[in-house]
């Protein structure tokens, strides 16, 4: 690969990361810090900083409105695959990616774009 390339690379994936930190940042705003940590939206520098707390959200899933069901269990399985399709399965909607965020307001919807767009992997 021509060093260029490379160096072009290494910039997309560095905005890619920056990028999704943003947006994540965004979503547990929008959900509420006591759902991650150990970090706060203020003070994380990687989404590291921002994991789902599985204890906090398995205990206070069920008290969110049926959107922030969806939407955090949309957040979840981006670091947690798994864990999220488990979270889906205890909400009524499509077991999908657009089943999940079929009923997202607009806000919510940019969110998950985002994410999609710059997501590498946890």
């Amino acid at each position: 690969m021509h060093r260029d390339n490379v160096l072009n690379v290494l910039q997309q994936t560095e905005e890619k990361r920056r990028r999704f930190l943003e947006a994540w940042k965004h979503g547990v705003e929008y959900l509420g810090p006591k759902f991650f940590g150990p970090g706060s939206p203020e003070t994380a520098r990687s989404k590291d900083e921002l994991k789902p707390l599985p204890d906090v959200v398995d205990a206070e899933f069920a008290e969110e409105s049926e959107g922030e069901e969806e939407f955090l269990a949309a957040m979840v399985s981006f670091y947690d695959p798994a864990w999220g399709e488990e979270l889906a399965a205890r909400i009524e909607c499509h077991k999908s990616l657009s089943g999940l965020t079929l009923d997202l307001d607009h806000e919510c919807t940019e969110i998950i774009c985002e994410l999609l767009l710059n997501h590498e992997g946890w």
